[in-house]
């Protein structure tokens, strides 16, 4: 009998014993964890197979990859990146909010599909801890705005810091909005970063987002994967 050690996905990653347990259909050899008695195969042709590869997609988009760049790094296809993105994002959870914090809500522009298209992301920042509890992206109108202040409203803030949006004033009760010249700048800087950190926004590049759904996916990963 010959024994193999490999990290175990049902034994929560430790080093286990396998053995040699049959081949699949396809002729693949497959394993025999010792100690669970879970079978898997170990190696795999196709790279998307791998049991690493959905953290691994994780840290490259917040490394600043683009999606070709992901798919080369990694040796799959553009569109099994794609499907990939999208299950990632499914299973993200959404933050805790706390109540009574302060926040900065801020825009941050783009566009998808071409220069002429333009949309704005939309988000909160938790002043003390520098958290994105909520985003939206969409075009910069109430209907936008509305998505990410109605999370704030909800979470009974003591301030909520924004520019001089006219919108705001509708959508913010006036007791806890501010607008003040220094009111932003974490929120600020973080525009910046995000810009630095995920390729299709970053400034006079020829990434850009060919789809509004795999933006929104690959901001909820940045944010909360």
């Amino acid at each position: 009998m010959q024994l193999k050690i490999y990290s175990c996905s049902k034994c929560v990653g430790k080093e286990r014993d396998f053995v040699k347990y049959g081949k699949t259909k396809c002729g693949k050899q497959r394993y025999q964890c010792r100690s669970c008695k879970t079978t898997s195969v170990l190696k795999y042709t196709y790279q998307a197979y791998q049991k690493t590869i959905n953290p691994q997609i994780v840290q490259l988009i917040k490394e600043g990859l683009g999606i070709r760049s992901i798919a080369r790094v990694l040796r799959i296809s553009v569109t099994t990146l794609l499907s990939r993105i999208k299950l990632i994002s499914k299973r993200v959870k959404l933050p805790t909010i706390t109540l009574h914090r302060s926040y900065e809500v801020d825009e941050m522009r783009t566009f998808v599909g071409n220069k002429k298209n333009l949309y704005w992301i939309v988000y909160a920042l938790d002043k003390k801890t520098k958290d994105v509890i909520s985003f939206s992206v969409g075009k910069r109108n109430y209907r936008t705005l509305s998505k990410v202040i109605r999370t704030v409203q909800d979470s009974k803030p003591v301030k909520v810091f924004t520019d001089s949006l006219v919108h705001y004033k509708f959508l913010i009760d006036q007791k806890v909005h501010q607008i003040r010249k220094w009111g932003t700048n974490h929120i600020e800087r973080k525009n910046l970063s995000i810009r630095t950190h995920i390729k299709r926004l970053n400034r006079r590049t020829i990434c850009f987002s060919r789809s509004l759904g795999i933006l929104d996916n690959v901001l909820k990963i940045y944010f909360w994967a």
